[in-house]
């Protein structure tokens, strides 16, 4: 009774997600060397399937709706993609640029709000006897240093300045390869594979991996387009309230929803954190908002965009979230719920087979057994 409880389910997945992570950390350096290799081909691979999945309804759509050639198709919608990249260098960046560097003028003062805000708090007979100013000195919470020792950090290893280089040049090289060569050769992987691999395909994995590969596709093109909605409503909104701002926190609100469960949440830091202590009227006005376009989002647009398509406990999404973050950052918490899903399903698969079989063992037992009888 009890190992059918879905306490006990949910409590052994997470336990497990957690040994399994702890068991990568704790293998240290004799991983790094593999990681390392795999962060260069993994990063700009995922992105170019990222990129694919948004990308392949337009190719799919002009060639079979416009009969447009798909060599053709292909190269159209490179054209546009990268000439919506370019324009926004060319239009936004500049905006972008001027705006972040506003920003980081206007959060050196914002250090002298925090402290004269502490000064009267610590006026107060309910903090009388804390020593709250001491307390955000030794926090060390100005801008300045913080982003002093950034760069102290960055700067005292050359090396790994030029690796980063070295590796974002790589991924900006890479991933529009990858992404031509998936838009290319994507679709005929699987009857490759049906052909060869699969020719006797008893066990309906080309079913399985087709099933998988229409997920994967509704939930990356679905949450891509819930987010860069977000994002537009986000700085239409902002914008009229009157944010600075306003640009650089719609690109935030937008990457961050990305992100499944809390994203929408992290997206309001930056603006609440700048505007908590200058102006917290606007601050409230934007929050209250964003907590309406968000409610919007969760109960309307986001069920019909995207659907229940990634079935995954809120609870698991939560320690998958925090142990893919410590290991690949954000990239890892964009692609932790998806790759979690498919691996779920893969093993739902798995058990499905072993199941089966263990019902024809058991079937032709009860036969031989019949027979005997008689």
């Amino acid at each position: 009774m009890f190992h059918k409880s879905k306490l006990m389910f949910w409590t052994s997945e997470v336990l497990l997600l957690t040994i399994i992570f702890f068991i990568w950390r704790q293998m240290g350096d004799m991983i790094t060397p593999v990681v390392s290799v795999l962060n260069t081909i993994l990063i700009p691979f995922l992105l170019g399937g990222f990129l694919y999945y948004i990308t392949n309804p337009l190719v799919e759509f002009l060639e079979k709706r416009l009969k447009i050639n798909r060599l053709v198709g292909i190269l159209l919608t490179l054209c546009l993609l990268f000439g919506l990249i370019a324009l926004g260098v060319i239009y936004l960046l500049p905006i972008l640029i001027n705006q972040l560097s506003s920003l980081i003028n206007s959060t050196q003062g914002l250090y002298w709000e925090i402290q004269s805000w502490v000064n009267q708090l610590s006026k107060n007979t309910l903090f009388r006897n804390l020593n709250i100013q001491s307390t955000i000195q030794q926090l060390n919470l100005s801008y300045v240093d913080i982003l002093q020792n950034i760069l102290n950090s960055v700067t005292n290893s050359l090396g790994s300045v030029v690796s980063a280089v070295v590796n974002t040049i790589m991924i900006l090289i890479m991933t529009p390869i990858f992404l031509v060569y998936f838009l290319l050769d994507g679709r005929k992987l699987l009857p490759m594979l049906e052909r060869t691999v699969l020719k006797r395909d008893r066990l309906n994995l080309s079913n399985l991996l087709t099933n998988l590969n229409a997920t994967i596709a509704r939930y990356i093109s679905g949450i891509s387009i819930d987010a860069l909605i977000i994002g537009t409503l986000a700085y239409i909104g902002y914008s009229v309230i009157g944010l600075k701002y306003a640009l650089v926190f719609a690109i935030f609100s937008t990457l961050a929803n990305l992100i499944p469960y809390v994203g929408p949440s992290i997206g309001l830091i930056p603006m609440i954190i700048t505007y908590a202590f200058t102006d917290p009227h606007k601050m409230v006005a934007a929050l209250v908002y964003m907590v309406i376009v968000q409610q919007i989002d969760g109960n309307i647009l986001y069920p019909r965009i995207v659907g229940g398509v990634m079935k995954v406990h809120p609870i698991t999404i939560m320690v998958l979230l925090l142990l893919s973050s410590n290991i690949y950052g954000i990239i890892g918490m964009i692609v932790a719920v998806p790759v979690y899903s498919i691996l779920k399903e893969i093993a739902k698969f798995l058990a499905n087979l072993y199941d089966n079989h263990k019902e024809a063992q058991q079937q032709k037992k009860n036969e031989e057994f019949g027979i005997i009888k008689k």
